[in-house]
């Protein structure tokens, strides 16, 4: 199995939240990455049917 390894912007994002916001922050984050995870699943998957 191939190692991902997290783009360093991602992981100072999240730190910076983790630092102002505190585990609510993290969660509200964890959230609104979820929701914007399945738009661009859901826009993926459109492209997938309209492209011959």
């Amino acid at each position: 199995m191939t190692e991902h390894t997290i783009d360093p912007a991602i992981v100072e994002a999240v730190h910076v939240v983790a630092n102002r916001f505190g585990a609510a922050g993290l969660e509200d984050l964890i959230t609104e990455a979820q929701r914007e995870l399945g738009e661009a699943r859901a826009a993926l998957e459109k492209l997938a049917r309209e492209t011959p």
